[in-house]
């Protein structure tokens, strides 16, 4: 019943989210008159008036007025035109507004503010809509002329253009109009509607089309000299989007390439191996890095962990082998003890603890417990304690790849925010995130337990059946009722390059140089167990040291052998170890 509720009350959000207000129909654009006051700084004071036809009692409220602030001049070059807003107003009073970054420009909002206890609609009939507005950056240099350089529209209501649109630019003396060029004859007609004003009629046509710029020459001189420091400034704000659009996707390779690099980097060649280079790391650790974390490293870690036990005399063993017994598990009396033998315990690896944990709890025969017995139902809990020790090996978190990730995010969100794409990317965002969770969901439903109590089944309920799909049809119904522009486009794929990008550092499991350094250590250690290297002379302590490490590498038999040719040639006769529950006394040590 809950989930034919749920898809019922989803069905309902899906008919109210793609029915939302259609501009078209509610409002009709019926003139637009702008005014354009040059001043001898560059700058132009814009006034424009919107006549605006409401249709429909219920509609959205308000409109949006698109200002237009890139343009491309005559050479090809990009260029965002300095804005400054100074009043909005409706029917002449001050009204509510709101602005969103665009590439081209800003989308200022107009009308009703939406809350909770507000009006939402505007009257029908007639209504004025006028914004005020600074406008800079509109003089260039070519040669010995500067070029003012005016856009033939200024705003547009919702991208709908007017049915009538004049523009009255206003402009200090001296200037000439520039001829069109053949192609773009007849975008508009210009006239001189006195010594220093110009009147521009421009046909009604479609909203989207790009109309050329009015272009007045004047003597050198005529406008303020532009400083170095100014135009410094604007080559940084024509170039900022695109710079942080790169940037993202930039670092996000780098980050990729370095960790890859270093996983690829070979370690320096030894001619000596240092034991007190594996002093903190468990053999069952040293079983697994040696055999690139695969299943069968299980066998060979538990051993070595045995061995090690018995190395410290916290337990005997009958062999090396798979048929080794343990016995006289002295550790039950350790834990007991005082403080020195409590350190002397806990001192060991976490790893080897739970091993004599596992060997103790095997039921004994004659006071013998078999190793590998023990073993098994144990080998994922092994596996997971090992990872256990060798994340605590990275030394923390991993701040770099936490680093990495937020400055993407940052980027990315700029990115977002200036292009006018933020709630478009948030809503990409949510769809992967849930789709994300659902997969996690399915192959790992052990992190996500059931609830017990009724209230909490009844709120897992409501987000599998309610919570999750609504975002998903939310974010779909925004993503799929929004255009994007053929200049935002750019910038979406930068933006969907930096979601890339966080996804790669974060799943990026590469080794720290610490947890490479401990891995190119085993690789060391084998060699010298094999002969190939120096190391520490052979004794008994050396020999007993190493031996755990030498059977989670399986050389334990190369190890053992070596110990006997130095028993041999120490004349050494017996060696009777007390960490053996069955010693050779006159003979050599098997495994």
């Amino acid at each position: 019943m809950l989930r034919l509720l749920s898809w019922l009350i989803l069905c309902a959000m899906l008919v109210l989210l793609t029915s939302c207000s259609d501009f078209d129909k509610e409002f009709t654009v019926q003139s637009a008159n702008s005014t354009i006051e040059v001043h001898t700084d560059g700058a132009a004071f814009v006034l424009e008036n919107f006549d605006i036809s409401v249709k429909r009692a219920e509609n959205y409220g308000g409109v949006y007025v698109d200002i237009p602030q890139r343009f491309t001049d005559a050479s090809g070059g990009v260029h965002w035109r300095d804005f400054e807003l100074v009043a909005a107003r409706r029917d002449g009073r001050d009204e509510y507004y709101s602005w969103e970054n665009n590439v081209p420009g800003y989308s200022i909002y107009i009308g009703e503010e939406h809350c909770k206890d507000c009006s939402a609609n505007l009257p029908t009939g007639l209504a004025k809509i006028q914004i005020a507005y600074w406008l800079g950056r509109l003089v260039r240099q070519e040669g010995d002329r500067e070029v003012l350089f005016l856009p033939a529209y200024m705003g547009r209501v919702h991208g709908q253009g007017a049915k009538k649109k004049t523009l009255t630019l206003k402009l200090p003396p001296g200037g000439t109009i520039r001829p069109l060029k053949q192609d773009r004859q007849g975008a508009y007609d210009i006239m001189r509607s006195a010594p220093n004003e110009i009147l521009v009629s421009i046909p009604a046509g479609k909203g989207d089309r790009v109309l050329p710029d009015i272009e007045i020459e004047y003597p050198a001189g005529t406008f303020v000299t532009i400083t170095s420091g100014k135009r410094v400034q604007w080559w940084l704000s024509d170039h900022f989007l695109p710079f942080i659009s790169i940037l993202g996707p930039i670092v996000a390779g780098l980050f990729v390439l370095t960790r890859l690099g270093q996983a690829w980097r070979l370690p320096a060649p030894l001619i000596a191996f240092d034991s007190k280079k594996t002093e903190s790391t468990s053999p069952a650790l040293a079983a697994y890095l040696f055999s690139n974390w695969k299943p069968e490293a299980a066998k060979p870690a538990f051993m070595a962990s045995a061995c090690h036990l018995a190395m410290k005399r916290l337990l005997r063993i009958s062999s090396l082998g798979e048929d080794a017994e343990a016995s006289d598990l002295s550790a039950r009396q350790v834990r007991k003890k005082g403080k020195v033998a409590r350190a002397r315990w806990y001192g060991l690896p976490a790893v080897t603890r739970s091993v004599f944990g596992r060997i103790e709890g095997e039921r004994p025969v004659n006071d013998r417990r078999t190793v590998l017995n023990a073993l098994y139902g144990f080998e994922r809990d092994l596996h997971q304690t090992v990872t256990e020790e060798y994340r605590k090996v990275r030394g923390g978190t991993d701040r770099t790849r936490l680093v990495a990730a937020a400055i993407i995010l940052a980027l990315g969100t700029a990115a977002a925010y200036f292009s006018g794409l933020l709630i478009f990317s948030v809503s990409i965002c949510g769809i992967l995130l849930v789709l994300f969770i659902v997969v996690m969901m399915f192959r790992h439903p052990e992190r996500f337990p059931m609830a017990v109590s009724t209230s909490e089944q009844f709120k897992q309920a409501l987000t599998l059946f309610l919570g999750f799909p609504a975002i998903v049809i939310a974010a779909l119904s925004y993503i799929g009722t929004t255009e994007v522009i053929s200049e935002q486009r750019p910038y979406l794929m930068a933006i969907l390059l930096d979601i890339v990008g966080i996804v790669t550092v974060v799943a990026l499991r590469m080794p720290t140089p610490k947890q490479r350094q401990i891995h190119n250590d085993i690789l060391v250690l084998n060699r010298y167990f094999l002969g190939e290297i120096e190391g520490p002379e052979m004794s008994v302590e050396c020999y007993e040291h190493h031996l755990p490490f030498a059977v989670a590498l399986n050389v334990e038999q190369r190890w053992t052998e070596r110990f006997n040719r130095w028993r041999e040639s120490e004349k050494m006769e017996t060696y009777a170890p007390d960490w053996r529950s069955s010693s050779l006394r006159d003979g050599d040590i098997k495994v």
